[in-house]
């Protein structure tokens, strides 16, 4: 028989479930913004292009420079949150990002630009990193489900900016009003952290720190070759998502910015999508064969893509390729918990560390081959990467641990 709480006592866990609820919901909107400010500039990509007077190379380096900064952004993320507190950091990484945002809006100078998308990629990487932690804090009894709605959220923001953004430019609100509002957007999202992320949430933080953890672990080369063939199979697969997330309106050039844009909203609609479906189903398969099965299948419906001359049809085949593309992060994951118990931090820090290797490998070169080959060919180096991560993910099966 279970003796029951003190009145007292009750109402005191109720208001603190209050508290997290409310930091949540915040946190949550702030996380929307991060995804929103993922897909920003690739949304804009003809408009702000030409604005500064670049080429695909341009925003190559573009690409490179924010890549780098968001991973420089999930190194210091953790360590920072444990040293001064998620009250401080969360609201700090969201003005950083609403700052940026603001001054890419009203600047007239492409190094100005670029600066300040540094500033707001730190900014981002620091609060997803955050937000994912104080997710674990808040909610430690129900951690699966929360950090789930969470991604959800990400991939909400990611999946309405092309087609808003597209909608918005198509009824003629300048691109840089755009960045601007992004900016104050993601200003009151700070300001709604500041006043609701409890002072000390917990001490789940300490799984904030995935990518510090991750490059100890690298220097230190302990890793297992069947960590190391799935960590090759993680950089294909961001390289292979980032590339078509980066510059699929850039290739879409020949269709309506609008149609373009709804191509990017369709490809991230069926990443949303591919993780629901496979939220349901995910522990009846082998998270291992169907990371490869759906690699090989989204690199071949990718090509397929790319090859069939542009048309209506087109958005909705980056849509199918999306639905592909969705579980296979969560799924590699997964496997690679199962195949190493007990070793989660090593598991998930080398995985998010690889992460970044894909997302600064080659979707900023895409830009450079773009001149050098043309942008067909480099969009196909993206399928040639789903493959391979496919692949990757086959070979990791063979290996022992």
């Amino acid at each position: 028989m279970t003796t029951p709480l003190p009145a007292s006592a009750a109402e005191g866990v109720a208001r603190e479930r209050d508290r997290a609820m409310r930091a949540g919901l915040v946190a949550g909107l702030a996380y929307v913004m991060v995804g929103w400010r993922a897909l920003l500039v690739p949304s804009l990509i003809r408009l702000v292009a030409p604005s500064f007077g670049q080429g695909d190379a341009g925003m190559g380096t573009y690409y490179l420079v924010t890549a780098l900064a968001y991973g420089l952004g999930a190194l210091i993320g953790g360590p920072s949150i444990r040293r001064f507190g998620a009250r401080v950091i969360l609201p700090a990484a969201a003005l950083l990002m609403a700052v940026g945002l603001v001054i890419q809006g009203f600047t007239g100078a492409w190094l100005v630009f670029v600066l300040c998308g540094l500033v707001v990629s730190v900014g981002a990487s620091s609060a997803d990193v955050g937000i994912q932690a104080l997710f674990l804090d808040l909610f430690p009894g129900s951690r699966g489900r929360a950090l789930n709605l969470l991604h959800v959220a990400y991939a909400g923001g990611a999946l309405l900016a092309p087609v808003l953004l597209a909608g918005l430019v198509g009824l003629g609100v300048p691109w840089p009003w755009l960045m601007t509002g992004s900016g104050i957007a993601v200003g009151v999202a700070a300001a709604g952290m500041w006043l609701t992320v409890p002072v000390n949430p917990g001490a789940g933080i300490h799984a904030a720190d995935d990518a510090a953890v991750a490059a100890s672990v690298v220097r230190s080369r302990r890793l297992p070759l069947f960590l190391l063939v799935m960590a090759v199979s993680i950089v294909c697969y961001v390289a292979a998502e980032s590339g078509v997330s980066d510059w699929l309106v850039r290739y879409l050039a020949v269709l309506p910015i609008a149609q373009a844009g709804f191509a990017l909203s369709l490809f991230w609609g069926g990443i949303l999508g591919g993780r629901l479906v496979f939220a349901r189903i995910g522990n009846r398969l082998d998270p291992q064969r169907s990371a490869s099965v759906l690699g090989v299948a989204g690199g071949l419906l990718l090509a397929v893509a790319i090859v069939v001359p542009v048309s209506g049809l087109t958005p909705f085949l980056f849509g199918a390729v999306g639905l592909a593309f969705g579980p296979i992060f969560p799924l590699m994951v997964a496997a690679a918990g199962a195949r190493m118990p007990g070793e989660s931090a090593t598991v998930t820090g080398t995985l998010v560390f690889s992460a970044v290797i894909g997302a600064v490998a080659y979707p900023p070169a895409i830009g450079y081959l773009s001149e050098a080959i043309g942008l067909q060919a480099a969009m196909f180096g993206t399928a040639l990467l789903a493959v391979g991560c496919g692949v990757a993910a086959w070979l990791a099966r063979r290996v022992r641990t």
